[in-house]
């Protein structure tokens, strides 16, 4: 008698049950006719030594007596096939039962995979930590651009356009990432030839924090604001973002956004000031290298009307002899996320570029890893599920833009990375799961 396994999910708990089917013969009914041929047997064996001991009274007793004795054996052989009938009865019905039972316990379905007991699970991409770490030195008043590529409208300072632009993203994107605001120099910073021009905040003004647009945006300048003085301390500006963000630790995605408007300078090995401001701070590169090959924190590199001229040999508080657009281009090669091309780092010449340069390290930056709470019992048998469709897992996403892959493909399986294509495709999803699915055998 075959069984046929249904599954339950009973308070949330799964369930096998299992259910007789009267469906063709099977290796239950086997056992039933076997256990009463046995049990029959039995009982023959049973009557037979009653008649032998019936027939040895009759060898010594009267005829009437024989006649007696073989009602008597009449009646008692009537008895002994009620008795077996009787237990044949019991012993089917008990024997069907048992194999009822361990049909009950040790059957499974169709053998394919079956919900667990956490059916499913929604799916939230993990939150970046970025730093925004600004140029807020005095060229960006002193120099003016034609901000929306109109020769119609006037010029407005790179500073105005950058908190315009800083602003937008900020409050667009507050809920997706964790920001923190990096000034360089700090608002304490002089116009004057010495170190008063490149001081900078250790921690950054504003730390990496949960929708904290509001607080980065009163604690930067102003867009209209004339306190925009100093060098260009890029170096001490990213160890200290590049410090916060190690302060934090807490394995989530970090990165930074540097956005500079020239070559830096303000050397922190600088032994005159002629050094310090005349010179190109080679510390920068490394810096940025270092933080992203040993400590995973890669930096995007933005220029502001960036010259491809060589620059001259004054004394003018700029660094001298180079070409500050090649130096760009190192330090985005540097920083782990160049923008490849002829152009490595993000150049805007206007405030449009502006915009679409931040808004294309925001779409980079977007986390495409997500956290699986609990962790899959068999790793294999999920499914990652986006507004109804099923994303296959694959090898890798280098070679595969659509599909998922797990964070540790040896374990712990509690978080995965949806490749490129898929990844943007969650970022407008209504609904990202996962759902989790069990083998029974």
């Amino acid at each position: 008698m075959p069984i046929t396994t249904r599954i339950s999910l009973l308070g949330g708990v799964l369930a096998l049950v299992a259910s007789s089917s009267a469906c063709g013969g099977g290796g239950g009914d086997d056992e039933v006719a076997a256990e009463t041929t046995t049990t029959a047997a039995t009982i023959d064996t049973t009557a037979d030594t009653t008649a032998d001991e019936s027939t040895t009274a009759d060898d010594t007793t009267a005829t009437t007596e024989t006649t007696a004795s073989t009602e008597t054996t009449t009646e008692t052989t009537a008895s002994t096939e009620t008795t077996a009938e009787s237990t044949t009865e019991s012993t089917t019905e008990s024997t069907t039962e048992s194999t009822s039972t361990d049909a009950d316990t040790s059957s499974t379905s169709d053998g394919g995979p079956v919900p667990c007991d956490i059916a499913d699970a929604d799916l939230v991409p993990v939150v970046p930590e970025v730093v925004l770490v600004l140029d807020k030195s005095g060229s960006m008043i002193q120099n003016s651009w034609d901000h929306d590529n109109d020769p119609m409208t006037a010029a407005i300072t790179r500073w105005k356009s950058l908190h315009a632009v800083v602003t937008s993203v900020l409050n667009g994107y507050e809920t997706q990432f964790d920001f923190g605001a990096q000034l360089f120099p700090s608002k304490l910073a002089t116009n004057e030839y010495n170190q008063n021009a490149c001081l900078v905040e250790n921690p950054p003004e504003v730390l990496v924090a949960p929708t904290n647009a509001t607080e980065i945006l009163l604690e930067i300048p102003t867009a209209n604001s004339v306190n925009i003085r100093g060098g260009t301390p890029a170096a001490a500006g990213m160890i200290s973002a590049i410090d916060h963000l190690v302060d934090i630790g807490d394995g989530d995605p970090q990165a930074i956004v540097l956005i500079t408007d020239g070559a830096a300078n303000c050397r922190l090995d600088a032994a005159t000031n002629t050094e310090r401001f005349e010179s190109y701070d080679v510390n920068l590169p490394p810096i940025l290298s270092d933080a992203f090959t040993n400590l995973g924190i890669a930096t995007y590199v933005i220029g502001i009307d960036i010259s491809q001229n060589l620059t001259s040999n004054n004394p003018d508080g700029e660094p001298n002899n180079i070409v500050p657009f090649d130096k760009l281009n190192e330090l985005a090669v540097a920083g782990g996320k160049p923008k490849g091309g002829p152009e490595e780092f993000y150049q805007a010449n206007n405030q449009i570029e502006l915009d679409a340069a931040l808004q294309a390290i925001i779409d980079d930056a977007t986390s495409c890893t997500v956290l699986l709470d609990p962790a899959p019992a068999f790793p294999d048998l999920l499914q990652v599920v986006v507004d109804g469709m099923v994303v296959p897992m694959v090898d890798d996403c280098a070679n595969n833009d659509e599909g998922w892959v797990y964070t540790n493909p040896m374990g712990p399986y509690d978080s995965l990375e949806l490749c490129a294509a898929s990844c943007t495709l969650s970022v407008d999803a209504q609904f990202l799961k996962a759902e989790y699915y069990c083998d029974p055998g």
